[in-house]
């Protein structure tokens, strides 16, 4: 006897996660703290935040309308601080800023509609949605950086050349010169503001405030996206850490350019912002081209479904059972979204009826969706033993 059959859900508003999960959980490692180990008061703090956002609808949706809201307020004041102090890094900080707000709303559009229960066109659910904005926020990481690594690239130049020109002849003034020489349009873009000296000190205090709101923002996004499984929301809290390190190398190019104020250090803090953000972005894309080409989870997560099953496999083969599951092969998953796909080959004794096998489905499917409960469905194939 073989034959196919399928256990489905709908997709559960809330996803907690099992012991043998494979996405990040509440124990992060970071410049800011060694250990984060669950809710602390700034938690607390979102929480009783997001309880402004309750007509917003679920949780995905109220932690990304507080970031919404939070980059704008990083946009607007980053920007004009950074304009008014004639820092260079701090408006490449601020357009970083201003990729968050490109990145939350498309989180929160496709969080949604991930949501929506499946339909005659996706009788599969929505899920994969969650994926798309997953690439969607990368790419907007990856131009962002090219973008910034470019502004900041043609500005060092435009600081080098005045630093070549105020230098007495030498050789050093002589390879300067020859660098921005050779450098296309090392000319063009200086544009007459040079951020390179003269960076007013109170630019600190911005940079500094965004190092701190964006960290916080991090950490409650990652929290509310391990609570509910979901890929996009942890795109998105990526997209809040990377915020929160370009402004931390603000801060530091901003402090060296007020100390060394003959040296550059304020667009190189911008090109540095440039490939952090652009190795964020890269490892989104990466992490989100599993999903999209319907990459295989993990080989621990497969070993751990068999394992979660072990216990029925016992109960066959106790004296007192009638013997049922003999053995479990072939276990796949492919994750869409916040959810997993599982599909495996049941051996079982030649005189199990149909009827038994049906029982037998229902509660391999009821013991693997309790396990992990981002399991949308299970597809069994029965095989027959001698």
């Amino acid at each position: 006897m073989s034959r196919r059959l399928s256990a489905r859900k709908e997709p559960e508003p809330n996803h907690v996660h099992g012991p043998e999960q494979d996405h990040p959980h509440e124990h992060s490692h970071s410049v800011f703290s060694s250990h984060t180990h669950g809710p602390g008061a700034s938690v607390d703090t979102a929480e009783r935040l997001m309880a402004a956002f309750r007509g917003a609808g679920d949780r995905g949706s109220q932690i990304t309308l507080l970031g919404l809201f939070a980059n704008i307020g990083l946009t607007a004041v980053k920007g004009v601080a950074g304009y008014l102090t004639h820092s260079a890094a701090l408006i490449a900080d601020a357009g970083h800023s201003l990729s968050d707000l490109l990145g939350d709303s498309v989180t929160l559009i496709c969080w949604r509609l991930s949501r929506k229960p499946p339909s005659d066109t996706y009788p599969f659910g929505f899920a994969k949605f969650e994926t798309l904005g997953t690439t969607t926020v990368s790419l907007f990481l990856i131009g962002g950086a090219l973008g910034l690594g470019f502004h900041s690239y043609h500005l060092l130049l435009t600081a080098l050349t005045e630093t070549a020109s105020s230098l007495p002849s030498g050789p050093l003034q002589e390879i300067l010169t020859n660098v921005t020489s050779a450098a296309p349009n090392a000319h063009a873009h200086g544009h007459g503001h040079s951020h390179a000296h003269g960076v007013d000190p109170n630019a600190l205090w911005f940079a500094a405030l965004g190092v701190v709101s964006k960290e916080w923002l991090y950490r409650i996004t990652r929290r509310v996206a391990a609570q509910e499984n979901s890929p996009v929301l942890l795109a998105n809290a990526v997209h809040h850490r990377s915020d929160a390190y370009s402004s931390l190398v603000a801060f530091f190019a901003i402090l060296g350019t007020w100390w060394v104020p003959h040296l550059p250090l304020d667009p190189i803090g911008g090109l540095v912002v440039s490939i952090v953000i652009l190795r964020q972005g890269v490892g989104l894309l990466y992490g989100a081209w599993g999903d999209l080409t319907d990459a295989g989870v993990p080989l621990n997560t497969r070993q751990a479904l068999k394992r979660t099953l072990e216990p029925l496999l016992a109960a066959s083969a106790s004296p007192t059972s009638e013997p049922a599951l003999l053995a479990v092969r072939h276990v796949r998953g492919r994750r869409a979204g916040s959810l997993i796909f599982v599909d495996m080959t049941a051996e079982v004794p030649k005189t199990l009826t149909v009827h038994d096998a049906s029982l037998l489905e229902e509660k391999i499917a009821q013991t693997l969706k309790a396990a992990r409960k981002e399991i949308a469905e299970v597809r069994i194939k029965f095989q027959t033993v001698d």
